[in-house]
């Protein structure tokens, strides 16, 4: 099987795959100099007394986080100590504004995090964000069926009123409400 590149030249399938491989590995170290370059921007210390320790956060940032996936507007950072996730979450405005400017070619919404070693995976996130889709759409069908029910309830209210108001009532009894009725304000005027 064979197909054409950019030249209009035929390549073979396995000259497609390479091709495929080689830009994946292009994309994939661009992106993660980059993250190495964005996030080495951030200089604030740490509040070490020590001059050898007290270099900028970013710098040590850098050297002790990496990119492991991009999927869906999600970046997988693994780092390998729970306290450096914290300043990824403090500066995440940051870097992530960073990342846009740098590559505004790549959709980056967010960042997820890891610890080495551990298996948390982007398709972990998006089976977790189906999830919450899926419970979203029942909730809200639940709702809309309450609607329908509250809606048919007070329409059958106002039904019953207007049957009631429209009805004739016997002069008998329209006489015993009008006695009832000056009776009330008779007893009221008294007061």
């Amino acid at each position: 099987m064979s197909y054409y590149d950019s030249n209009d030249r035929i390549i073979n399938c396995s000259d497609m795959i390479m091709k495929v491989v080689n830009m994946t590995a292009f994309s994939s170290s661009k992106l993660d100099t980059t993250w190495k370059e964005v996030v080495s921007g951030i200089k604030t210390f740490n509040d070490s007394m020590d001059c050898e320790k007290r270099m900028p956060i970013g710098e040590r940032l850098a050297g002790n986080t990496r990119v492991v996936d991009l999927s869906q507007g999600v970046l997988l950072i693994e780092t390998d100590h729970s306290g450096w996730i914290q300043y990824l979450r403090m500066y995440q405005k940051y870097i992530l504004t960073g990342l846009k400017r740098k590559l505004p070619d790549l959709e980056i919404r967010s960042m997820a995090f890891k610890i080495a070693g551990t298996s948390a995976r982007l398709s972990d996130v998006k089976a977790y964000e189906e999830q919450l889709e899926k419970e979203r759409r029942i909730q809200d069908e639940k709702i809309e069926l309450k609607e329908k029910q509250l809606n048919k309830f007070f329409e059958k209210i106002d039904d019953n009123k207007k049957t009631t108001e429209n009805k004739e009532y016997p002069p008998e009894l329209l006489e015993k409400f009008e006695s009832l009725r000056k009776t009330m304000l008779t007893n009221a005027e008294n007061k």
